[in-house]
């Protein structure tokens, strides 16, 4: 009989885990085909400097999550500042912000398949079809590099603006927000996807803007952070953006606080709830109709998370709470009503959880 590598046992045992962990929940909607078919990815950043940032997985089916899954199937640490995560195709894209690269696993078991390097202060990655890859990273300036998903190499950067953070895909076009980065902006850059080249960038009146949902009515919805100039302390106000993807004209705009600067954004599995929160000193997920013209004064979840997304496929909500970045944090999950279905300790601070792609 073949003896097995010391990465073979520990895939084993992994395998193993996760399979006698498995029982009934109301999330198990979703065919197991694999050991990493059948839950979600939460992204933990690590402590900066530490290159200690992981993965952990939440299974459905056996309502458990088991930690550090990179390490463990590949015998090797992850990186420094674990940024995002994105499921494409059957391809795993780390967003590894620190070590400047994007990780590459396959979907199913998480072995490694490559690496994107030569970035600069990567943020998000989004697939665009299967030969081509979005990546916006900071750097000196806001760009997005045109990824080769066959090499992984770069083939192309388009200047956006600076901070360029979270992207959306639209009728072939993609929108990027372009936070600032350690300053501030307040603009989208527009890129289409046949040329790779940017088409027309959307002026904002709010600032920082962050991340994106598509909603109900195909109407695209963009959360502005609001920006602090610690200089003197002075604030611009968070808030809600709608754009016409028929125009790409700003069509409303809510101011949801003046001194509260949510980061995340999702909507509701129907498309027709806006949730927004997490980032620090925001207490709460708040939770608000696309017709409503102001924000709710009330969080739907009374928590600091750090960063949070909702199952596509349930509607449920998995939060993430990093009280340190010293220590472990916790994956909260709750439905959309807010009643809570548990919570689990997951890595060192946790930001994010990866479904399939937006």
């Amino acid at each position: 009989m073949k003896k097995l590598n010391l990465k073979q046992w520990l895939f084993l045992f992994l395998s193993i885990t996760i399979f006698l962990s498995s029982c009934d929940d109301d999330d198990d909607d979703i065919t197991i085909s694999g050991i990493f078919s059948d839950g979600a990815f939460i992204t933990n950043e690590g402590a900066y400097g530490a290159g200690n940032g992981s993965v952990s997985f939440y299974s459905y089916s056996g309502d458990t999550i088991t930690n550090e899954i990179f390490k463990t199937v590949n015998n090797r640490s992850l990186g420094d500042v674990v940024q995002s995560l994105t499921k494409f195709d059957n391809k795993i894209y780390i967003v590894v912000n620190v070590s400047n690269k994007v990780e590459v696993v396959n979907s199913e078991d998480f072995t490694e398949y490559g690496v994107i390097t030569d970035l600069n202060s990567p943020r998000y990655f989004m697939g665009i079809n299967n030969e081509k890859g979005y990546v916006t990273q900071w750097g000196e300036e806001g760009i997005v590099n045109v990824i080769d998903l066959t090499t992984l190499s770069i083939t192309k950067t388009i200047t956006v603006g600076a901070g360029a953070e979270q992207m959306i895909l639209h009728n072939d076009l993609v929108y990027v927000s372009n936070s600032g980065g350690y300053a501030n902006n307040n603009t989208i850059s527009i890129i289409d996807t046949k040329t790779d080249e940017v088409t027309k960038t959307i002026t904002l009146d709010g600032d920082s803007p962050r991340d994106f949902v598509l909603d109900a009515n195909n109407d695209i919805w963009v959360l502005c952070a609001g920006y602090t100039d610690y200089s003197d302390m002075s604030q611009t106000p968070s808030k809600l953006i709608r754009i016409d993807p028929t125009t790409n004209e700003v069509a409303e705009s809510i101011i949801i606080a003046e001194t509260i600067h949510p980061t995340c954004l999702e909507i509701s599995k129907n498309g027709n709830n806006l949730f927004y929160g997490g980032g620090y000193g925001v207490q709460g997920i708040f939770k608000m109709s696309i017709d409503d013209d102001s924000a709710p004064t009330t969080p739907l979840l009374n928590k600091n998370f750090y960063g949070f997304n909702i199952n596509p496929e349930t509607g449920n909500i998995f939060a993430m709470e990093a009280p340190s970045f010293t220590a472990n944090g916790t994956l909260w999950r709750y439905k959309t009503d807010g009643t809570e279905l548990g919570s689990y300790e997951a890595g060192i601070g946790p930001n994010s959880a990866g479904f399939k792609k937006k």
